[in-house]
């Protein structure tokens, strides 16, 4: 510290401080001191780093093995600590299942057979009773087209049913004969004999 000394008017004179030049700031002090000094790049160390992450990695994959091998082994002590009346139980609870989905069937065939519904439409059809299943089954066959004998369209042996058959008979013979001549030209094609 300097001390300047000045004239003044009166007979005291009182010594000022003067602060020297500020120093520039270096770098060391332009960082704060939360933050952490950023490490040189090591290849040696890296390659370490690397190395025992592959080990890690290999040994997760060991313990994942042997875990699912523990799993399967518990899940056999499980299944063979079961009484034979628990094994019976799960294999009812299983026929009791498969009879409800055999019923259900029988329930649909016979009202597909009963309302005159295509087969195809037989699991689309809903409902727990023969009743809601009916019900459904008349619901869809609304929405399918008719003819004008106000058959379904999905049964064509309907329509030809009212043909006897003497006349089906007829129609397969002039369809097979390709010397008829009105057939061929119905079926657009057929051969015609020069005489």
């Amino acid at each position: 510290m300097t001390y300047e000394i000045t004239n003044t008017a009166s007979a005291e004179a009182e010594p000022k401080k003067v602060e020297p030049l500020e120093q520039p700031k270096t770098e060391q002090a332009a960082t704060p001191a939360s933050e952490t000094p950023v490490e040189e790049w090591d290849k040696e160390r890296a390659k370490e780093t690397i190395l025992k992450l592959r080990e890690i990695e290999k040994q997760a994959k060991k313990n994942e093995k042997e875990f699912e091998r523990l799993k399967a082994e518990e899940q056999k002590r499980l299944e063979a600590q079961m009484t034979e009346t628990e094994r019976l139980q799960k294999r009812a609870d299983e026929l009791a299942k498969q009879n409800a989905e055999y019923q259900a069937q029988i329930m649909r065939r016979d009202v597909i057979a009963k309302t005159g519904l295509p087969l195809e439409l037989a699991d689309r059809l809903k409902g727990d009773t023969l009743e809601a299943l009916e019900a459904d089954a008349k619901e869809l066959l609304k929405l399918l087209p008719k003819t004008k004998n106000n058959q379904p369209v999905h049964n064509p042996a309907n329509a030809s049913s009212e043909m006897t058959a003497e006349q089906r008979h007829a129609a397969r013979q002039a369809s097979l004969n390709p010397f008829n001549l009105e057939n061929a030209y119905k079926m657009g094609g057929g051969v015609v004999e020069n005489k």
